[in-house]
């Protein structure tokens, strides 16, 4: 592709390469360059940088260069990166069961006077109903709230002086064990191990553990490790080693009416049984799942745990369509 053709901008469908008019293959290829949509950040305040061309007709316009032949263009492998491309601009304006695998970057503050860190997750389409492949609100939530967590959370090593707490506090404890059910794609328990440099053992079903175990690897933490855990299948796999964990950490867990049992099975079998060990659930509260939550907190009370604190905080979850900001739904957790 050339410097002129990168340097193109269009204003409407009208101005893009016209089919009746035979475009080179080049100015197709940059003219679905120019359509390609990227995933919008979750901030509220985030600005919208996808609308490079005005939306009517595009669809319409993506649709019939899938439909026509090309037959002016006379390389094969070249009509098929035509193709395509065309047909992945659909998919990204289609929902999100129709969009392609989504890569995008996270990005988690620590304090004001720190760096934050960005955490890199690849999001696989959705099939069946693997619905660990989707990076949820409650993740993000979580991820962000972890630096005003500290006072609720054991020691958790040396590096939490640099997220929140004063230097008079005491350090001398060893690295706290983490465990976080449920991972998904791995941002919560990423997050973790970037701000407190303690060791986290990420877990979930197997059908979401390769893509899992990926993301963790791209990001070079080394203090993680993954492992399958089927809350159903308790106890644990010999992937957990039967550790007790002094933190367990869980994002969006429920989503079935058998999941509060499960969950709450899960958590016992894999906390530390010291006054000191905490677990920390962010729960979206969705109406249609309120039973759920009034019963993970009645089970989580006869387990013999106590909510020590709680809060909410609002978001915009983007399930619809992660590339149309205007597609995402308030959600509070």
């Amino acid at each position: 592709m050339n410097a002129d053709a990168k340097a193109r901008c269009y204003g409407s469908v009208l101005d893009l390469p016209q089919l009746y008019t035979r475009p080179s293959a080049t100015d197709l290829l940059s003219a679905l360059d120019h359509l390609q949509v990227k995933p919008v950040a979750w901030d509220e305040d985030s600005e919208v940088t996808n609308e490079v061309v005005d939306e009517e007709g595009v669809p319409k316009y993506l649709t019939s260069i899938v439909a026509s032949s090309l037959a002016w263009i006379e390389d094969d492998s070249i009509k098929e990166q035509i193709w395509e491309a065309a047909s992945a601009r659909l998919c990204e304006r289609s929902g999100r069961s129709a969009i392609p695998s989504v890569s995008r970057a996270f990005v988690i503050p620590t304090t004001e006077c720190t760096d934050s860190v960005s955490i890199n997750l690849h999001e696989p389409s959705l099939t069946a109903d693997n619905l660990g492949h989707k990076t949820w609100l409650a993740s993000f939530l979580l991820a962000k709230r972890l630096p005003s967590l500290i006072s609720h959370l054991p020691p958790l090593g040396q590096k939490q002086r640099n997220v929140g707490l004063s230097s008079t506090c005491d350090l001398s404890a060893s690295s706290t064990p983490v465990i976080e059910l449920g991972a998904g794609t791995g941002l919560v328990g990423l997050a973790v191990a970037a701000l407190f440099d303690v060791h986290v053992h990420l877990t979930d079903l197997p059908a979401i553990v390769p893509n899992l175990r990926a993301n963790v690897a791209s990001n070079a933490r080394e203090n993680t490790s993954v492992g399958e855990l089927d809350w159903s299948n308790l106890p644990c796999p010999q992937d957990v080693k039967r550790q007790q964990y002094d933190l367990v950490m869980a994002a969006d867990p429920l989503y079935s009416p058998q999941h509060p049992a499960w969950l709450v099975a899960a958590i016992g079998s894999v906390l530390k049984h010291d006054r000191r060990a905490r677990v920390v659930v962010e729960l979206p509260l969705r109406e249609a799942y309120a039973p759920e939550v009034e019963e993970f907190k009645k089970r989580m009370k006869s387990l013999g745990l106590s909510i020590e604190a709680e809060g909410q905080e609002n978001g915009f979850e983007d399930w619809q369509n992660p590339y149309d900001k205007n597609a995402r739904i308030e959600v509070k957790c």
